[in-house]
């Protein structure tokens, strides 16, 4: 087979293991964390297997140089389980492939990664670091300095690099699939509403017409018409509470660095940005900023608010999104400014107004709900604008203190 062909199939043997991992994440709605990582765990296990059954060298007399990146994907999302079972499966493999007393360096070689791993943040300066100790330690083993060891190295660190970074994009790209999909579910309280609203109407519609009927001077009527009432009032305050138990919005919160949901909430809308030629910038404060709020909530309304910004870009040509942030009188603000068409202020007055919308197929719930979310941390969610110029979305956090 050509060089070409062989790290081809190298790499198919990597990725298929993975795309599949991703595609039933991405389509299973009811796994939790704990059968992920056990889906994770199968899939790394399956790159191992697939590598050592199917894989092949580009150079005869050299291991297969992406025996290694189911390791460094272990490393990535940092599997002690992972690591450890991976590692023993590669110095095996090591073992085969030169069968002699060179087992204890590469033992010792792997031992290393993992002591490294714990120094080095940073994935792609760990990757550079594992390539120049394999690279040291195969220079070692074969005693000599060659064309092979240098170009494996080179082609482990590329694939590496390649792989995680697909990985992280598509994971990304499936978070962000997955809390547009959140705030699609929210908004469909607006069906449930008036489900509701039809149902309580016409228990009240039934006692309207029994008290027009009422005559204080027959006493029978009196008896006969108060019982069925009193059953119309019980059915419609059982309806009420029924609808209230499942709209109930729940708030879970924790200790967060709102800087850090800010980056990723970015990451996350960044393919929408450049799928829609949107010049984005943001200025956000390199120090830790806790609040105390709920990650997944605080996350649909910043996705809400980039996604009514984007639409607000449709017809323009110079498209920008600015995201700056602002510590003042132990709050932070968050501002998030486009150069859309902008809002009227008779808009704007009604804009958080549940139900309330100007669009074709909007259901008015997007910014209600943010406001309620925001509401519900303590917070203010504000919008400013300039009707054919710009708009403005502040929301404003109390900060916590860290002591």
């Amino acid at each position: 087979m050509k060089i070409c062909d062989l790290i081809l199939l190298d790499a198919t043997l990597i990725v298929m293991p993975l795309m599949i991992y991703l595609l039933y994440t991405a389509y299973n709605k009811t796994i939790n964390k704990k059968e992920n990582n056990l889906i994770f765990i199968l899939t790394v296990f399956s790159e191992l297997y697939f590598i050592i059954k199917y894989g092949k060298s580009i150079y005869k007399k050299m291991p297969m140089f992406i025996i290694d990146i189911p390791l460094l994907i272990s490393y990535t999302k940092k599997s002690k389980i992972l690591i450890l079972i991976s590692s023993v499966v590669i110095v095996l493999y090591y073992f085969t492939f030169y069968r002699n007393y060179l087992i204890l360096i590469i033992m010792i070689e792997y031992i290393i990664y993992y002591f490294i791993s714990s120094k080095i943040n940073n994935p792609n300066n760990f990757f550079a670091a594992f390539c120049f100790l394999k690279t040291f330690f195969q220079i070692i083993i074969n005693q000599k300095i060659s064309f092979e060891i240098i170009s494996n190295s080179l082609l482990l660190y590329t694939f590496s690099i390649f792989v995680i970074y697909l990985l992280e994009k598509t994971e990304d790209m499936l978070k962000l699939h997955k809390n547009i999909k959140e705030i699609e579910n929210d908004k469909q309280i607006k069906s449930s509403l008036f489900k509701i609203t039809h149902e309580i109407k016409n228990p009240i519609a039934v006692c309207k017409g029994y008290l027009d009927m009422y005559d204080e001077s027959k006493i029978e009527d009196f008896k006969k018409h108060v019982p069925i009432l009193k059953e119309e009032i019980d059915r419609t305050l059982i309806l009420l509470e029924d609808f209230l138990s499942m709209n109930k919005l729940k708030i879970k919160k924790d200790l967060l660095d709102i800087n850090l949901l800010l980056e990723e909430v970015t990451n996350n809308m960044e393919m929408l940005f450049v799928t829609n030629s949107i010049n984005f910038k943001k200025n956000i404060e390199d120090d830790e900023i806790y609040i105390n709020g709920d990650y997944n909530r605080l996350t649909q309304v910043f996705i809400n608010i980039f996604k009514n910004s984007i639409e607000a870009l449709e017809n323009k040509n110079n498209k920008k999104i600015k995201l700056w942030t602002k510590t003042e009188n132990n709050k932070i603000k968050i501002n998030i400014e486009d150069n859309g068409e902008g809002i009227p202020d008779s808009i704007i007055e009604k804009i958080k107004e549940p139900f309330y919308t100007t669009k074709v197929k909007g259901t008015g719930l997007g910014v209600s709900l943010s406001n309620e979310i925001i509401n519900a941390h303590n917070g203010t969610l504000n919008y400013k604008s300039e009707e054919g110029k710009k708009t403005i979305v502040t929301v404003t956090l109390p900060l916590e203190e860290i002591i």
